[in-house]
């Protein structure tokens, strides 16, 4: 019960600064962007868009939302509150998951994807690892500026391997799914061959992930509360 009303509660915050509405707006621009693309075009154009936002977005507004808990003392409060590390990682990540999910299904409906389930799993998968990240870097920063620099090198390594392989530049691969946003675009893709692979490669790297986001996480609470250990 209590880590559904931690995802509640972050979604009402996610809510009441914005972020709702954002995605709502990016879905339009995304849909009249799509309306002038058709056959492969379209699909490619789709799938990259998808992994690039709906997928992706977790890192963009995580650190966001981090930064705005830090400048409300919300992080003080959650810091010697009940609430334990993993249930405010949870919470966080599956908070955006959700709207991920629901916009990035929205946008997939106007491609013609192989299988839609497939491919929700993948927008679902690209949003944890991009989420874990950017809890990993918001944790460490104290400003905007700051978590755009930390986070470029995580947007080199995370977008350039796969839009080189979206586009045809790098030759598909099993050895590609090393790198989980490529095993995300393959499920984005719905490409049922390759699904299995793909899933137990993103596994891996969520598990690595979120260890890595635990340990930045209790940090950061070791340093606003001085009681959660």
């Amino acid at each position: 019960m209590r880590m559904v009303n931690v995802i509640k509660g972050d979604i009402v915050f996610q809510w009441k600064y914005g972020f709702y509405a954002i995605y709502f707006l990016m879905s339009i621009i995304y849909l009249v962007i799509f309306s002038f693309f058709t056959g492969d075009m379209k699909d490619t154009v789709i799938s990259i868009c998808v992994y690039s936002d709906p997928a992706a977005m977790g890192m963009f507004f995580m650190g966001a939302l981090i930064l705005l808990e830090k400048s409300q003392r919300v992080t003080n409060s959650i810091a010697i509150s009940p609430v334990t590390v993993e249930e405010y990682i949870l919470g966080k990540i599956l908070s955006i998951a959700i709207i991920s999910v629901i916009v990035g299904s929205i946008l997939m409906g106007q491609g013609n994807s192989e299988n839609y389930f497939l491919s929700s799993i993948g927008v679902f998968a690209g949003s944890i690892i991009f989420s874990l990240c950017g809890i990993i870097v918001g944790a460490k920063i104290e400003s905007l500026n700051q978590y755009i620099v930390w986070t470029t090198p995580f947007e080199i390594v995370g977008f350039v391997p796969v839009f080189l392989y979206r586009i045809g530049l790098i030759e598909n691969h099993k050895l590609l799914l090393l790198h989980p946003g490529c095993g995300v675009m393959q499920l984005i893709e719905g490409n049922i061959e390759m699904a299995l692979f793909s899933i137990i490669s993103i596994i891996i790297w969520c598990v690595i992930l979120f260890f890595i986001a635990d340990f930045s996480v209790r940090k950061l609470f070791r340093l606003s509360g001085e009681t959660k250990l």
